[in-house]
């Protein structure tokens, strides 16, 4: 199955499609999407315009799709390493969460990317694809937390479901400004102790 983060045979173009890319990632953290143009990324990732578009015909909504596909393989290879020898039960939980917000403070876009919000209204097959890439990425870091959990308890699901949906709506609140980044770390940390308890008394039982 193709993917958006296939790579081009030729060397040239990969060079050409990765300064594309970590030129964007750094423009729209900065500037935000709408206010990032076309030329800006060519400018800053020191191409031609029409190599950009050489790798990317759709232009900056498919840049901006691609960007978000690689940001969710490297969410999912950092949730990956953090549950690494942890051993099951509460302390891979605790990992987990806490990598989990961890990333999304290093990585201050990400909660928008992934949910490619600023391409929610642009149609195309770029972006569907983008959608269901990242999604299919998503569940299976879920996937990949549960089965370290290591317990046949449905609540053992139940519980990482309900800490990523906790984790995930302090990070949306923060983002709308209906709470500031302090009360969002203090709801942070609370939803990931909340949820570890779950995990742990799960476990033992």
């Amino acid at each position: 199955m193709s993917s958006l983060l296939d790579e081009p045979r030729d060397r040239r173009r990969r060079r050409t499609r990765a300064a594309v890319l970590d030129a964007a990632a750094e423009l729209f953290s900065r500037n935000g999407f709408r206010a990032t143009s076309v030329d800006a990324i060519a400018s800053h990732a020191d191409v031609a315009l029409t190599s950009l578009y050489g790798n990317f015909p759709d232009g900056k909504a498919e840049v901006y799709a691609v960007v978000a596909c690689r940001l969710a393989r490297e969410h999912a290879e950092r949730m990956g390493r953090s549950v690494e020898r942890t051993g099951g039960g509460a302390p891979t939980a605790r990992a987990a969460f806490e990598e989990y917000v961890r990333f999304h403070r290093d990585e201050p876009l990400a909660f928008r990317m992934l949910g490619l919000a600023d391409v929610s209204e642009v149609h195309g097959d770029v972006v569907d694809q983008a959608r269901s890439e990242i999604g299919r990425v998503l569940a299976g870091v879920a996937d990949d937390v549960i089965d370290a959990i290591d317990s046949a308890d449905p609540a053992a699901r139940s519980s990482v479901l309900l800490a990523w949906a906790a984790i995930n709506g302090v990070l949306a609140l923060e983002q709308r400004g209906h709470i500031d980044a302090a009360t969002s770390d203090s709801l942070l940390g609370d939803a990931v102790e909340l949820h570890v308890a779950r995990v742990a008394q799960v476990c033992e039982v």
